[in-house]
């Protein structure tokens, strides 16, 4: 039997926003009998509910998604209600009306119709559910509206592990809240770099072969967007686990593969003074791994090629503004060439 995951299509909050969600929570707690309260890390608003999928599916749904067009929007979480139900409620945070998340609904619904799902017939409404089986003697109520702007949807995977119910990204899709910047090599990037890796060190060292510096700040004299991108390279997948516990721990969430397998990435939810970072788990055998450090690589041993790449990016940053998805397709062809000579 051909495998498959239980998927759907939402919008992820950061940390702030997931932190006032259970403040909500915890009110609506103090006044319950009982209730199964959703996990503070699960929050999300839901676009398209689309159960068990297979591989074919979930290429369909990318696709969808790809072709759903849409620009950076406000969010706001401005009251409670719920869905009533036999042995208890279902209690969320609504959100006040939105076009343009109506018409993202909207687009990703025709979409997935075109491509042969069947998309939930019932009017859309959007909201953030907060517990399921409630028994409470709060009443539905106008909150004070808090809210964050939306600039990328996921592909969500819903599995339990060890008995949790855990939500991964599996793919995503958006646009930057604002245009895209590519400055001029800094030759304080590398300085940057090994601050957060001594860091990162002393919490994950007995776990890990190597952080390695990876990504266009990791070239001298290449122009980049200015966040450094590292690479934790693990023996196998089989002390994933507990890297995950640890990295919790110190303030950064792993967030998915984002459908690249060989990578997991982590976002940082802690405030610091470090400089922007995008992280990302690897084992020894992961051809992702292999491809970044051998493009690096190649990059820092050719000059030239590293001059071209900077000025297309800077060009793709000028002609795409905000759209990070178009500006990283832009690369894709000159990245293929470089990986293809550094094999030759």
């Amino acid at each position: 039997m051909e495998s498959t995951q239980r998927l759907f299509i939402a919008i992820n909050f950061n940390s702030e926003t997931r932190g006032k969600l259970t403040m909500l929570q915890d009110k609506l707690r103090a006044h319950s009998k009982r209730g199964n309260f959703t996990l503070q890390e699960n929050l999300h608003l839901t676009l398209q509910f689309l159960g068990e999928c297979d591989f074919n599916q979930t290429a369909a749904i990318n696709a969808a998604m790809d072709a759903a067009p849409f620009d950076p929007f406000e969010i706001n979480i401005d009251h409670i209600g719920y869905f009533k139900s036999s042995g208890g409620d279902t209690w969320w945070a609504g959100v006040s009306e939105s076009k343009p998340l109506l018409d993202l609904q909207r687009m990703l619904t025709l979409n997935l119709s075109a491509a042969g799902f069947k998309p939930e017939s019932r009017r859309y409404s959007p909201h953030i559910t907060l517990g399921r089986r409630v028994i409470t003697d709060i009443e539905p109520q106008q909150t004070e509206t808090f809210g964050e702007t939306a600039n990328k949807i996921s592909l969500m995977k819903s599995e339990r592990i060890g008995g949790k119910l855990t939500y991964t990204s599996i793919y995503m899709r958006g646009k930057m809240k604002k245009p895209i910047v590519v400055v001029q090599y800094n030759p304080d990037w590398p300085a940057a770099f090994e601050r957060i890796k001594a860091y990162l060190q002393p919490h994950i060292a007995d776990l890990l072969v190597d952080i390695h510096h990876v990504g266009s700040t990791s070239v001298p004299g290449l122009s980049a967007k200015p966040i450094i991108d590292l690479d934790i390279e693990i023996p196998s997948m089989d002390v994933f686990p507990d890297v995950v516990k640890r990295l919790d721990k110190i303030g950064y969430r792993h967030q998915g593969n984002y459908g690249i397998e060989g990578r997991e990435a982590f976002k940082r939810e802690t405030l610091d003074d470090f400089m922007a970072h995008h992280m990302y788990v690897c084992p020894s055998c992961s051809d992702e791994l292999k491809r970044h450090i051998k493009l690096r690589d190649y990059l820092r041993a050719n000059p030239a090629k590293a001059d071209e790449y900077g000025a297309l990016k800077i060009a793709n940053a000028r002609k795409y503004g905000n759209d990070i998805d178009a500006y990283i397709e832009g690369k894709g062809a000159f990245i293929m060439e470089c990986l293809s000579q550094a094999s030759s």
